[in-house]
């Protein structure tokens, strides 16, 4: 029996939808993806994006469906302010945020840029108020309520981004949440994973918490320095999280963030919601990405890698070419991506059969074990895939021209 697990181009674990495992889920059914690789992205160390390609990644965002751009931080620099105003005045559908300090001056240098809203971020975790800005717990909370209201009265969206927020102590939290509730304001507030060291469990717990201490739609801003990036962000949007923050590529600090592609391909196959996000542009987009930070993605890369979709064992290759969807989730058309047939040391028949067909040539079974055997031979060799140009050859060996 069909269910929407299974549709024409995809068919993933009938599992999700057992009543035991969606009676776990609080999904939102109006999510939006707030994507801040202009911001994020471009503090990936030794990145650094031109004017030209900020405007141009943000308009590549906007035509996605992207529904809010965390567009840089205007105090970096005069350039990056410049880079700010010429997104924020570009008639893009998505709305814009610029990213400020817990100053009033980076308040002022938003509004000069024109974006629609803030995200205050400030350190909140034990290490960061202790260490890095050695304020007390009452200057936080006193600093950021007398910032986020001055923000609100300029006319800012006002989005609280407690940086360390999974590490800091949730006493204090509470205070600190209730505090600038009542003497600043806020519209929302981001959980967020700094260091990415909590458990998906940790980060619904944390969403639950926040939207129970505060009462407002909650943002999840995750890092992956477990691995764990996609994994939390969709934990957090399973206890109800209304924002996930996320970076084309994965790119940022250290091990980078949540990637954009695969929560918004998991926000819609997975959980079945209707974002508005554009799947069959999210390759383009992250092509565009590489070709202007010259950082490649792992070819084995959910979503977007080159080798995504690309089959090669002759164990999946005998399903793959009956019926795709035998072997992978997905379709690669679903996100703009195509298949791959690799010629190697793990091929099969059936490959030589797919190959052979796209070349117009017809082989005995003799002929077929030999250019299986060369195949087999040359990729243990060169320890890299058979080209379709040396395939051509083997093939003009084997059969002649």
């Amino acid at each position: 029996m069909k269910g929407p697990w299974e549709t024409e181009k995809w068919h993933i674990s009938h599992l999700n939808f057992l009543p035991e495992v969606q009676a776990q889920l609080q999904v939102s059914q109006n999510v939006i993806v707030s994507d801040c690789t202009l911001r994020e992205g471009e503090q990936q160390p030794g990145v650094v994006l031109s004017p030209d390609d900020k405007l141009r990644l943000a308009r590549k965002l906007d035509e996605a469906g992207i529904h809010q751009l965390e567009v840089g931080m205007p105090a970096v620099s005069q350039e990056e302010k410049e880079n700010i105003r010429a997104v924020a005045n570009a008639g893009l559908k998505a709305k814009t945020i610029a990213l400020c300090r817990t100053v009033k001056s980076d308040i002022d240098l938003a509004k000069e840029c024109g974006v629609w809203g803030i995200s205050c971020s400030t350190p909140i975790g034990y290490l960061q108020l202790k260490y890095k800005m050695k304020w007390s717990e009452e200057k936080a909370m006193q600093t950021v309520a007398e910032v986020t209201r001055y923000a609100h009265d300029q006319g800012f969206y006002v989005v609280m981004s407690p940086v360390d927020g999974t590490r800091a102590d949730l006493s204090f939290l509470e205070k600190f949440f209730h505090y600038v509730l009542k003497n600043g304001h806020l519209d929302r507030v981001r959980v967020v994973d700094t260091v990415g060291s909590c458990l998906p469990q940790a980060i619904q717990y944390m969403v639950r918490w926040v939207t129970k201490t505060t009462g407002l739609p909650v943002e999840v801003h995750c890092h992956d320095d477990f691995g764990m990036a996609t994994a939390n962000t969709m934990a957090g949007v399973a206890a109800g999280a209304q924002v996930v923050s996320t970076v084309v590529n994965g790119m940022g600090e250290r091990a980078g963030g949540a990637p954009t592609e695969e929560v918004a391909l998991g926000l819609k196959v997975l959980y079945g919601l209707e974002t508005g996000v554009k799947l069959e542009k999210l390759y383009a987009l992250s092509a565009l990405l590489r070709e202007m930070t010259n950082v490649n993605p792992p070819p084995n890369k959910a979503v977007v890698g080159e080798n995504a979709f690309a089959q090669e064992a002759g164990l999946a290759v005998s399903g793959w070419k009956e019926m795709p969807l035998t072997a992978e989730p997905y379709l690669p058309e679903l996100v703009g991506q195509t298949h791959k047939l690799i010629l190697g040391k793990k091929s099969g028949r059936h490959s030589i059969e797919l190959k052979l067909k796209d070349l117009g040539r017809k082989a005995s079974e003799d002929q077929m074990e030999k250019l299986l055997l060369k195949v087999k031979l040359q990729a243990e060799r060169t320890k890299t895939p058979v080209s379709d140009g040396d395939f051509k050859k083997m093939v003009e060996e084997v059969l002649g021209r």
